[in-house]
């Protein structure tokens, strides 16, 4: 892990960060690959500030204290850290589990599946029927649809000469495609 420590108005002694390395020894036990910790230390009058940066292998976490003291600041930064590293390594530990289980069910699924090759499924065309769209007003359709026993009707509207579709819809009304 490579740590970087800033101070602003303050100076870094060598006591301090082997201070800040001892709390973050924690941190570098829950994420071994821990890559860079950037540490910024600051002093306004008596408010002493912690800030802290950690990155690991896909985990950035980030917290900053403000305390009247720069070893509580930096205590308080780091048990914030670890907080927040405990959540993620829950959550990281469960979704992963869940790919698991998954990958799991996946693999089950592909042995099955060797045999024959998985294409999208697409329905089957049952019946092909030529129809002619007779050239009809739009009441006219309506008089046919209603007269008969079909679910649609295919016309050709003798005001605009387009093909429209007529259909019966599930609540009884009738509903109309122009084309």
């Amino acid at each position: 892990m490579q740590l970087q420590v800033t101070g602003h108005h303050v100076e870094v002694t060598s006591g301090l960060k082997a201070f800040i390395a001892g709390k973050l020894a924690k941190l570098d036990e829950t994420f071994p690959k821990a890559r860079k910790v950037v540490v910024i230390l600051t002093v306004e009058k008596y408010r002493h500030t912690a800030e802290i940066h950690f990155r690991a292998e896909g985990v950035e976490l980030s917290a900053k204290k403000t305390t009247k003291d720069m070893y509580a600041s930096v205590e308080e930064a780091v048990a914030a850290l670890d907080q927040q590293a405990g959540k993620r390594k829950d959550r990281l530990h469960t979704s992963g589990a869940m790919r698991r289980s998954a990958g799991k069910v996946e693999r089950k699924a592909d042995k099955s599946a060797k045999a024959e090759p998985e294409a999208p499924k697409r329905p089957k065309v049952a019946k092909v029927k030529a129809v002619a769209a007779k050239s009809r007003s739009l009441d006219e359709a309506v008089d046919a649809l209603m007269d008969s026993n079909a679910t649609w009707l295919l016309f050709r509207d003798e005001a605009t000469g387009a093909t429209n579709l007529l259909f019966r819809r599930e609540d009884g009304s009738l509903g109309l495609a122009e084309g």
